[in-house]
């Protein structure tokens, strides 16, 4: 007698649903899921306050905090509104995202990019959402590469020739023109305040998601970054 093959379905899940909480950025607010809701209690607030670390400069910021709360609403106070079924808003953040480069550019990517988990931060028992740099700083003008601290894209017609990570991005370059690389743009992220450990984590990071979304590496990226997984 044949073996008889059993099937198990699957049940489709919105991202709503998903234990972990989530927020997703829009052009003028933050949705976060119904999960967030419910492990933040965010329907006992009508406000939340957008932070981030202080001493950072909002153009390195790579952690977004959010504190609900019941105070006035205000120029820092946002509203909140709470939809029961499917989680909640928090608008008129716009201008404020207009401050953060890395999220204004994160608005116009596809919704998978835009929805980010979140975290707390227990030394001071906060949530917050990790925002990944966007090389959001485009220079074509190569005689005015700064001497900054970032990851970067070096780029050639609009196609990547190599992601990277550096403490000097003029010094590398000049190093990669000397080379004879090919590029008419380069596009960066600072990341002045970060340890080398942690440029070349988020170097590995862009890596990763080129490699998944292109299929390979970038024509000049020989090897991958560093804690690739």
């Amino acid at each position: 007698m044949s073996n008889i093959t059993k099937l198990r379905r699957l049940r489709r899940m919105s991202h709503f649903l998903l234990d972990k909480p989530s927020v997703t950025i829009r052009k003028s607010g933050l949705f976060f899921s119904k999960s967030a809701v419910d492990t933040l209690n965010i329907e006992k607030f009508g406000n939340c306050y957008i932070s981030i670390e202080d001493g950072t400069e909002p153009q390195e910021a790579i952690k977004i905090y959010v504190e609900f709360n019941n105070d006035p609403t205000s120029e820092e106070n946002c509203p909140v509104k709470t939809h029961t079924a499917n989680g909640c808003y928090v608008a008129c953040v716009g201008t404020i995202f207009n401050q953060i480069p890395r999220a204004r550019t994160l608005v116009s990517k596809k919704k998978s990019e835009r929805r980010i988990f979140l975290e707390k931060d227990l030394s001071i028992n906060t949530w917050f959402f990790p925002l990944a740099p966007q090389f959001e700083t485009k220079l074509k003008d190569l005689d005015l590469i700064p001497e900054v601290k970032c990851i970067y894209q070096l780029v050639f017609r609009d196609n990547i020739q190599r992601i990277g990570e550096t403490s000097n991005l003029n010094r590398r370059c000049k190093e990669y023109s000397r080379e004879n690389i090919p590029y008419d743009e380069v596009r960066f992220s600072n990341m002045n305040n970060l340890t080398d450990e942690e440029r070349k984590s988020w170097e590995s990071y862009h890596l990763n998601k080129y490699a998944r979304e292109v299929g390979a590496l970038p024509p000049y990226n020989y090897q991958f970054g560093k804690n690739i997984n």
